[in-house]
């Protein structure tokens, strides 16, 4: 924890601020350990206060021994204020609201606040050897659900009792919690990228779509797997294929110093010569940690570069309006000799 907090003040002093204001609870996690769900925590160049209320007063102390704990009774903001201290304005992360924001700026004076952009969220983006270790428990989990849920797919099966049972089965395999609400898209329903579960019974012939994840200890898995009810119907086949070929075209290109929009161009070249790009209408992949989606964005709209460290999807999919669709998605660490798959 003590050299993710140098960084974040190394960080601080290129900006020149005065100190840092954090109220986005996986950032706190991530510079704090604590787990908590409400509280906001303050860094400046001497110190760095976790506050929270009463509720988490044994949890905070028994999480954050680097850190200076603060109970507030009834208004937070008055007791953050007697921190901001300095000449220097202080950083305020995006996530906060316009009122707090003001708030903040009239309790701090003339120095005021200015917005930090997504500087934590840059240093998470390159993971440690504990972090990495934890995204690993999180799939496994989520891998181990999977085995034991493949004998639940079936005609008649609905697409809301398959997502009830993938749900059940990563819990009971040690996950704390589904990562995301679980898609089942079958048949039709698949064409739609994040599609809603209903009460659709699986048919013979029919395509499904599953992604799924398992949280454990504050990190995450995602993952998507596309398969089929017996012999897939029209061109289910076809874009499966399709989709997988993509997503070996651009796992083919990680590799350190990469722009990240090549791999995503990789896949739409893929995709492209089989006369299905325009129906990929996503980006290739996303980081993924204490959040779901985080840095590194695996878009062609995106400036980042690959780097060591970075956990991340590769994710193509292909989608035929109201006939079918087809997604494949695995999670991939990046080290010095090159990517290594997470979810196999």
């Amino acid at each position: 924890m003590l050299q993710r907090v140098e960084a974040t003040r190394r960080a601080l002093d290129e900006r020149g601020l005065e100190g840092l204001i954090l109220i986005k609870m996986e950032n706190i996690r991530y510079l704090t350990g604590f787990s908590g769900d409400g509280g906001y925590a303050v860094i400046d160049r001497s110190r760095t206060v976790l506050v929270t209320d009463g509720r988490y007063r044994e949890q905070a102390r028994g999480e954050t021994a680097e850190w200076d704990i603060t109970i507030y009774e009834r208004d937070p903001l008055k007791t953050l204020a007697a921190y901001l201290t300095g000449g220097r304005p202080w950083g305020l992360e995006d996530t906060a609201t316009l009122a707090f924001e003001k708030r903040l700026s009239d309790a701090i004076g003339e120095a005021g606040v200015v917005a930090t952009g997504s500087m934590v969220e840059e240093l998470r983006a390159i993971k440690g050897p504990g972090e990495i270790e934890a995204i690993q428990a999180a799939a496994a989990c989520a891998l181990q659900a999977w085995k034991s849920f493949l004998p639940m797919v079936q005609p008649g099966v609905t697409e809301r009792q398959l997502a009830a049972g993938l749900d059940y089965r990563m819990v009971t395999a040690g996950a704390d919690r589904p990562a995301f609400d679980t898609i089942v898209a079958s048949g039709p329903n698949a064409s739609m990228p994040h599609a809603g579960i209903t009460d659709r019974e699986l048919r013979e012939g029919d395509q499904v779509i599953v992604d799924f994840g398992a949280s454990k200890n504050g990190y995450n898995s995602d993952i998507t797997r596309t398969i089929a009810v017996g012999e897939p119907r029209g061109r289910a086949a076809e874009i499966a294929g399709a989709v997988r070929g993509a997503w070996e075209a651009a796992f083919s290109r990680i590799e350190p110093g990469v722009p990240v929009a090549r791999l995503d161009e990789a896949a739409r070249k893929h995709l492209e010569a089989a006369g299905l790009s325009e129906h990929f209408v996503h980006s290739l992949g996303h980081g993924i940690g204490l959040e779901v989606h985080e840095k590194p964005s695996l878009s062609r709209f995106s400036v980042e570069t690959l780097e060591p460290g970075m956990v991340f999807t590769v994710e193509p999919g292909v989608y035929l309006e109201e006939e079918t669709g087809a997604r494949h998605e695995e999670m991939v660490l990046l080290t010095e000799e090159g990517p290594v798959v997470l979810s196999r």
